[in-house]
C-alpha cells in the first residue's frame, strides 16, 4: 500500500512539503529551547528572590525548554535560606518561625505557554512534578503571632514587575523525605518522616488572590498524607505508630487512622522508671474538623472546632507499688495536664464514639490486680483548652459521657473541671442502671477481699465534689437480697472464703436490702482523704468504693470491727492450738511416767525372785 501511494505524484509533493515543513519545525523549536532556556531560568531565579524578599535563593544544574511538549525540565535543584537575611529579619522581630531547605533530583514543569510569559508576562503551568524531593524544616519560635510591618509588600507586589501573574494548575511531590528539627527547647527535637505524599491544586498569585483568605499558600487546596509513621516519646517509656496521616486545607480536616501508643518496657520494668500510670492506646481513627493548620504550621498553636474519637480501647494501670509514695501524682490529673502541655491549644468539642476503657489497680493485700471496665462510650467533652483567652470566656470543661458499665449496666456520667484552679476541684455525678452484683466480683474479690454471692442493684446515683486532696459526697445504691463472703489470701496465694466471719458478716453487719421494709432509703456520705501517690482514676474508684461500703452497712468502722473480731479469732484459734500442744505434751510425758515405772516393777521383780539355776 505504502509503495502504490507513493507512485503519483502529487503524493510525493506532499510528502516532501510536509518533510520540509517538519524540519523547519524541528530547527524552530531547536533554536526556542536555545533560546527560552536562559531566560525561563532567569526568570525562576528572580522570581524566588522577589516573591521571598530575598530570603530564599534557587540554584539548579541544568534547565531545558521543549516547546513540541509545552515542558521545562530542571535538574538537581536547591531551594535554601539565605541565613544573613534570615538573622536580619530576626534582629528586626519579623524573621519567620520556619526555614525551609529543599533538594530536588528534578523538577518536570508541563504544558507551559512561553508566548504567554513573554508578551503577557503571565506564568501559565498545568503541572509541576517533584522528582525525589527532600525537605528539611528548621523551627524557631520567633513570634507568637503575625508581626505587623509598616508598607509590607505582598508576594504578588514583590513579583509584579517581573510578572502579571502565575497560574499552576496541579503541583505534585511524591514520597517526600523530611526531616523537622524543632529547636524550641536547649536540645533540638528531630523527627524525620518517610512516604509523605504532598499534592497542590490551582496555585493562582495575582493582584485578586493575593488577600484571598480561602487560599492556602496561593493555592485553592493543598492536601498531604503520611503513611506508616512510627516513633518514640520524650521520656522514651512509649512507642507510638500511625498507620496514615491525611490532611486538606479545603476541607480543613486533618484525618488520622490505626493509632497505637504501646509501652516499650515491660510491667515491671515500665514501674521501675515511673510513678505514673502505664496506658496502652488503641484507637481507629481520629478526626481534626476546622483545623487551623496556617496558625499550626507558624506557631504550632493547634486549634479545632472539633475532635471525634471513632473506635478503641484505651487501657490505664495503675503503679502497684510507687517506689516513692511522697510523689504527688495530681500532676497528672486531666487540668493540670492540660495547663502544663507546651502547645497552645484549643478545642470547642471533643466527640467520643464507641471507645472502651479498661481500667487495673494492684492490692498489695490479695497480691492480685482488680479491673474496671467501661464499654461502648459516647458522649461529648466540651472546652478543652489551655489557651489564656479562651479561659478568661469560659475556665470548666464539661465532659457528657454514656457507656456500659462492666460490660452490663448502662451508666450516665457527667464531669465538670477547674481549667484555672492549682488545687484542680472538679466534680462527678452519675447514674446507674440495673446490674447483677455479682457482676462486679472481678473488681470487689481482689480490691475488696468481698466476694458478692448474690444481689441485683435496681439503681445507682452519686454526687461527688473533689480536688486533689479530698473528696465529698453522696451516694444513693438501690439493691435487693445481697449476700456476700469475705475473703483471706491463702498460703498459696489463692483468695480462700472466711466461714465463719462471712456468715456472722451476713447474719449482724450487712444490709440485705435498700430501702429495707418499713424504712427509709438509706444514703452514705462520702469524704475521702487521697494519698499522694494515688492516680486520678484510682482517686475516683475509691470514692465511689467508699459510699458503696457505707450503702451496704460495711462502713469503714465495721470494718475494724471485723478486722478485729478476725484478729481475736486468729489469736483464739493460736490459744487452741497452744492448749493442744501442751495436752499432747502432758499426754507425752504421763506414758513416760507410765513406761519408767513399769520397767522399775520389772526391775525389782527380777531383784526379789532370783531365778534357779538348771541341773
Amino acid at each position: 500500500m505504502a509503495i502504490s501511494f507513493l507512485k503519483k505524484r502529487w503524493q510525493k509533493v506532499l510528502l516532501g512539503v510536509f518533510g520540509i515543513l517538519l524540519a523547519i519545525i524541528t530547527v524552530l523549536a531547536f533554536s526556542v529551547n536555545s533560546y527560552w532556556s536562559p531566560i525561563l531560568a532567569k526568570k525562576l531565579k528572580t522570581t524566588i528572590l522577589s516573591s521571598t524578599d530575598s530570603l530564599y535563593s534557587m540554584s539548579f544544574s541544568n534547565a531545558r525548554l521543549n516547546v513540541l511538549e509545552g515542558k521545562i525540565i530542571i535538574d538537581n535543584i536547591e531551594l535554601k535560606p539565605n541565613i544573613d537575611i534570615y538573622n536580619r529579619k530576626k534582629k528586626n522581630h519579623i524573621a519567620p518561625n520556619s526555614l525551609y531547605t529543599l533538594q530536588l533530583k528534578r523538577l518536570v514543569i508541563t504544558h507551559i505557554h512561553p508566548l504567554k510569559l513573554y508578551f503577557s508576562k503571565k506564568l501559565d503551568i498545568n503541572q509541576i512534578v517533584f522528582s525525589e524531593p527532600h525537605l528539611h524544616i528548621d523551627y524557631e519560635q520567633n513570634r507568637d503571632q503575625d508581626t505587623l510591618i509598616k508598607d509590607k509588600k505582598t508576594p504578588y507586589q514583590l513579583i509584579s514587575k517581573v510578572l502579571k501573574a502565575i497560574h499552576v494548575q496541579n503541583i505534585m511531590l511524591n514520597d517526600v523525605k523530611v526531616k523537622y528539627v524543632d529547636h524550641t527547647e536547649a536540645k533540638p527535637d528531630i523527627e524525620e518522616f518517610d512516604q509523605v505524599n504532598i499534592n497542590a491544586t490551582d496555585f493562582l498569585l495575582d493582584s485578586t488572590s493575593q488577600k484571598n483568605k480561602a487560599r492556602f499558600l496561593f493555592c485553592k487546596d493543598v492536601s498531604a498524607e503520611l503513611n506508616n509513621y512510627e516513633g518514640t516519646s520524650d521520656g522514651k517509656l512509649y512507642k507510638y505508630k500511625i498507620k496514615q496521616f491525611r490532611f486538606s486545607t479545603f476541607s480543613s480536616q486533618l484525618n488520622v487512622t490505626g493509632i497505637s501508643f504501646l509501652p516499650i518496657a515491660s510491667t515491671d520494668d515500665f514501674f521501675k522508671n515511673t510513678s505514673n500510670d502505664r496506658f496502652v492506646v488503641g484507637l481507629d481513627s481520629l478526626r481534626l474538623n476546622n483545623f487551623d493548620f496556617k496558625t499550626y504550621s507558624k506557631y504550632h498553636k493547634l486549634y479545632a472546632s472539633s475532635l471525634l474519637l471513632a473506635g478503641g480501647k484505651i487501657s490505664i494501670q495503675s503503679n502497684p507499688a510507687p517506689a516513692d509514695t511522697s510523689i504527688d501524682n495530681s500532676r497528672n490529673f486531666p487540668q493540670l495536664m492540660l495547663k502544663n502541655l507546651k502547645m497552645d491549644l484549643r478545642i470547642d468539642t471533643v466527640l467520643v464514639n464507641k471507645l472502651g476503657v479498661n481500667y487495673t489497680e494492684y492490692n498489695q493485700k490479695s497480691g492480685q490486680p482488680g479491673a474496671i471496665s467501661f464499654d461502648n462510650i459516647n458522649g461529648r467533652i466540651l472546652n478543652i483548652t489551655n489557651n489564656k483567652t479562651a479561659l478568661q470566656k469560659s475556665h470548666v470543661a464539661v465532659a457528657q459521657l454514656q457507656a456500659y458499665f462492666m460490660n452490663s449496666g448502662k451508666l450516665d456520667a457527667q464531669f465538670e473541671f477547674n481549667l484555672n484552679d492549682e488545687n484542680t476541684p472538679f466534680t462527678f455525678r452519675g447514674t446507674l442502671g440495673a446490674i447483677d452484683l455479682k457482676q462486679v466480683n472481678p473488681v470487689t474479690m481482689p480490691l475488696a477481699l468481698i466476694k458478692i454471692a448474690s444481689g441485683s442493684v435496681k439503681k445507682l446515683d452519686f454526687d461527688i465534689h473533689a480536688n486533689k486532696k479530698v473528696s465529698k459526697g453522696t451516694l444513693t445504691l438501690l439493691y435487693n437480697n445481697l449476700k456476700i463472703s469475705l475473703l483471706k489470701r491463702g498460703a498459696d496465694d489463692k483468695l480462700k472464703k472466711m466461714g465463719i466471719v462471712s456468715l456472722l458478716a451476713n447474719a449482724m453487719i450487712i444490709k440485705r436490702d435498700n430501702p429495707m421494709d418499713q424504712e427509709p432509703i438509706r444514703s452514705a456520705n462520702i469524704i475521702y482523704y487521697r494519698r499522694a501517690s494515688a492516680s486520678f482514676f484510682s482517686f475516683m474508684w475509691k470514692s465511689i468504693f467508699t459510699g458503696l461500703k457505707e450503702s451496704v452497712g460495711f462502713d469503714a468502722r465495721t470494718e475494724r470491727t471485723i478486722a478485729q473480731k478476725i484478729g481475736q479469732f486468729k489469736q483464739n484459734k493460736l490459744s487452741r492450738q497452744a492448749r493442744k500442744t501442751i495436752r499432747k505434751q502432758k499426754r507425752f510425758e504421763r506414758r513416760k511416767r507410765r513406761e519408767l515405772r513399769k520397767q522399775r516393777k520389772h526391775a525389782q521383780s527380777l531383784q526379789g525372785n532370783p531365778q534357779r539355776p538348771q541341773i
